[in-house]
């Protein structure tokens, strides 16, 4: 009972502290050009429930006299609050009169009820707040404007969730692994339909942390904090020693490593991406935040590092590392699982025909495994390799970057170059293309990734998808600096792949069309909302703000849609005994072509055993037992023995026979014709 309320006290405690009303900001930056104040750093929490504000500012000021500020509040582009206020009146010395040098002020003050209950409750409950406090400073005596500030407000709530971020990386990889599970033992009808499933789930969701890594005028925070659910795929993931490593690598490989996250003089804005400069103004007049000596403003690749808690700096290390990462411990645990099925057969503890045809093919299968992998992380490999050409943090980190995009690019085109000739190949000689891209086993485990996914006659189309990607990567990697050219160039590119993608309709089924096709639509509307956080129609901020409410829900549904979808097909391949029936079959002749699995081969070896019985029951020859074994074992091996890696299967040659078994074959043969005459004659003689 003591330990029930012992808990009950602390799951209470942690409901209050989670209930607790705040509003807090921690960033201030200029919203003019030529601003004569400025912060160096700027903290700010208030209390709703006790009415106390505390704050601690340290401002740069260049103003001389006395000043009056108009106070603006606006919540998700609407003007909540304006008010006047005269500087003397307030009661700090400070700002009566203001004297160039620096200010510095950390104290508690209690606001009024009348101010407070100005502030609706909603500001406190709804995550990811988009609210924003402006500061116009005039002079007095000739009122005009001498500086502006501003600070985005926060309430602590935020659909960022760890949760989710391990809930979409475990479901999408429990996909991964099952569809790479059931390819490794025969490529059926639910390996193809899991495998594109979860590889256009995996796309899509990479396709959402790259249209928020545009380089837009104004990012609402809603949309921020969703796209940063979903960065695991692009392989941005804090380690802390790992973090600290890669800081070490820049800077011992001639770098100069950020510091941004550590750093307590300088103020960082990620919420509102528009420049990361330092010591110089924004030249565009249209922009309306400014950076400054102690603040810098991210965008694009930088704030989404930024809001991941890793820097700038180590951004292309921690993408790269991840990748080499989880590709050797697929390797590794490839390696290990076939060893031990190895192992456990000449323990005697497993029946040496299981898992016979793996057992035998499992390097190819692994390559193939491999290949799949690096068609996942293709978009990963592009834009973070084209990054570091632009942002250059190490020398060393160039010529990595240099390496991996032309491994993966090699890879991926002769996988396609691959993919191709055997197509064409098979269609010149059997005017079909599954004839050998599902006939031959080998070309089915190693490029089978390729083209599984679609009907026969596109087996291409993973072409496409490689040039959507590499496109897109070129786009957000090299006009990092226009994010309208950037946000109109991939509403463009969305456009015409999905007028392809609906015209031809590669995919294997027509519910996997539809799949496709809905997660194409989706991406298209992602892109034509980042045209107006790009500010390219001059629409107002509201506008804004409410495209980024619809860019989360509907991201959130579909991805929750997307989800689930995964979850029932592991289902009915774990719980189903036949899971190829459940699904619906390709809409090609693919099976006619593929070889069955060996899965069942205790069944086939026990026909190959009679087959093989009735057969030397025929010779009579003395070592029957001997040849009784030999051709069980031939018929196993025929069956389960893979082709080599081309279009075209060697003859089987026929055994050459010693003149010993000639003679014996022969004699036998007469001993069994005399044996059919001397039958047939007593026959007669009974008739």
């Amino acid at each position: 009972m003591r330990l029930l309320a012992v808990c009950w006290l602390v799951w209470s405690l942690a409901g209050l502290t989670e209930a607790r009303r705040k509003l807090s900001t921690n960033s201030l930056v200029s919203c003019m050009e030529d601003s004569q104040l400025t912060a160096k750093s700027f903290d700010v929490v208030f209390n709703p429930d006790d009415l106390s504000l505390n704050f601690r500012l340290d401002l740069s000021t260049e103003i001389n006299g006395t000043v009056r500020a108009v106070v603006e509040v606006w919540a998700y582009g609407f003007k909540v609050i304006t008010e006047a206020k005269d500087m003397c009146g307030i009661g700090w010395k400070q700002f009566c009169p203001v004297t160039p040098g620096d200010i510095q002020i950390q104290a508690v003050q209690y606001v009024s009820a009348e101010y407070a209950n100005k502030i609706p409750g909603v500001a406190y409950q709804v995550p990811d707040i988009d609210a924003y406090l402006k500061v116009m400073v005039h002079e007095t005596q000739s009122n005009d404007q001498v500086a502006c500030i501003q600070a985005h407000f926060t309430n602590g709530r935020t659909v960022a969730q760890t949760a989710v971020k391990w809930a979409t990386a475990t479901i999408a990889g429990l996909g991964l692994l099952a569809s790479a599970t059931l390819s490794a033992f025969g490529n059926s009808n639910a390996a193809s339909h899991i495998s594109a499933t979860t590889m256009s789930l995996f796309l899509y969701f990479q396709s959402v942390v790259v249209v928020s890594m545009e380089n837009v005028e104004r990012l609402p925070p809603i949309a921020d904090a969703w796209a940063q659910n979903l960065a695991w795929s692009m392989g941005l993931i804090r380690v802390e020693f790992m973090q600290r490593i890669f800081r070490w690598y820049v800077q011992a490989s001639g770098g100069e490593p950020s510091l941004h996250l550590t750093s307590t003089t300088t103020s960082v804005l990620a919420q509102r991406s528009l420049d990361a400069l330092v010591g110089r103004p924004v030249s565009k007049a249209t922009q309306s935040l400014f950076a400054s000596t102690h603040t810098m403003i991210f965008r694009g690749i930088r704030r989404l590092a930024y809001r991941a808690n890793i820097e700038s700096s180590s951004v292309v290390c921690t993408g790269l590392t991840f990748f080499l990462l989880f590709g050797y411990l697929i390797a590794v645990a490839f390696t290990l699982f076939s060893g031990l099925l190895e192992l456990l057969i000449r323990m005697k503890l497993m029946n040496p025909v299981r898992f016979l045809d793996f057992r035998k093919t499992w390097v190819i299968v692994l390559k193939g495994v491999l290949l799949r992998y690096i068609f996942l992380g293709f978009t990963q490999l592009t834009i973070l390799c084209f990054w570091e050409f632009v942002n250059v943090d190490s020398p060393a980190l160039v010529v990595l970057a240099v390496l991996a995009l032309l491994l993966s690019l090699s890879i991926m085109v002769w996988a396609a170059y691959r993919t191709i000739y055997f197509g064409r190949a098979s269609i010149g000689v059997h005017s079909n293309p599954a004839a050998i891209l599902y006939g031959n086993e080998n070309v089915l485990h190693k490029y089978g990734f390729f083209y599984t996914m679609y009907s026969a006659t596109h087996y291409w189309w993973s072409c496409m998808i490689l040039a959507h990607i590499l496109l897109k990567a070129v786009f957000i990697a090299f006009a990092h600096n226009s994010g309208k050219t950037q946000a109109v160039a991939l509403f463009v590119i969305e456009i015409i792949y999905l007028a392809a993608l609906a015209k031809c309709r590669p995919y294997l089924d027509r519910a996997t069309n539809i799949l496709n096709i809905m997660i194409s639509s989706v991406t298209l509307v992602n892109s034509f909302l980042f045209l107006f956080f790009s500010g390219l129609f001059g629409q107002p901020a509201s506008v804004s703000s409410i495209m980024a409410w619809v860019f989360f829900i509907l991201n959130a549904v579909f991805s929750l849609i997307l989800l689930i979808m995964i979850l029932v097909c592991i289902a009915l391949v774990v719980f189903t005994r036949n899971p190829d029936l459940r699904f619906k079959p390709a809409r090609d002749d693919r099976r006619s072509f593929q070889r069955k699995s060996t899965i069942n081969i205790l069944g086939k070896a026990s026909t190959a055993e009679l087959l093989a019985l009735g057969t030397t029951a025929k010779a009579h020859n003395e070592n029957w037992e001997d040849e009784l074994k030999k051709q069980q074992t031939v018929t196993v091996d025929d069956q389960v023995v893979s082709p080599e890696d081309s279009p075209f299967a060697e003859p089987v040659q026929e055994p050459k026979t010693s003149v010993s078994g000639y003679i014996k074959r022969k004699l036998s043969l007469k001993r069994d014709k005399s044996t059919r005459s001397n039958r047939s004659q007593y026959d007669r003689l009974q008739d």
